[in-house]
């Protein structure tokens, strides 16, 4: 056999090899998870945005944002402020060094996903030591590579 010959003849033998098992490289890179499954984690998440939201936690709880996150909230001079992660995570590390009580708490959740995007409305109770207050937000969420995680965050206190 010559040269030519094995080369051709390996090359149709890879080719056969690959056509057998690229279907099965395709089904394990293009599955998507069932509904259920999308389902559970987006709840896990949504419980973990408050559940995790704690002085001891709080370095779990930034695991929930994507990098790109952004938070945006309405000013009151009718205005609106936007941060990226990095000054929003250091704005809550800010509320825990300074509180020694500090939570939310979600009402009212309202939790929408369409394939692996989604929204979830509530109602949030918000608390600094005795102070409390009450608002309104949407957080979208898109599941990816590793799961469920927090894209944005709108938000609004009641006046």
């Amino acid at each position: 056999m010559t040269q030519y010959q094995r080369i051709a003849t390996f090359s149709i033998i890879a080719m056969m090899a690959l056509s057998l098992i690229a279907p099965r490289l395709g089904a394990q890179t293009t599955d998507t998870p069932s509904a259920e499954t999308l389902d559970r984690g987006l709840q896990h998440l949504v419980l973990d945005y408050t559940r995790l939201y704690t002085r001891d936690s709080l370095a779990v709880w930034r695991n929930l944002f994507l990098p790109s996150f952004t938070a945006a909230n309405t000013t009151a001079d009718g205005g609106a402020a936007a941060r990226p992660l990095a000054d929003f995570l250091a704005s809550q590390e800010r509320a825990f060094a300074s509180g020694t009580n500090v939570g939310e708490r979600l009402e009212n959740v309202h939790i929408e996903r369409r394939g692996r995007i989604a929204s979830v409305w509530a109602e949030f109770v918000y608390w600094h030591d005795d102070a409390g207050r009450r608002g309104r937000l949407v957080l979208t969420a898109i599941h990816g590579k590793e799961g469920w995680r927090f894209q944005s965050l709108l938000f609004s206190y009641h006046d």
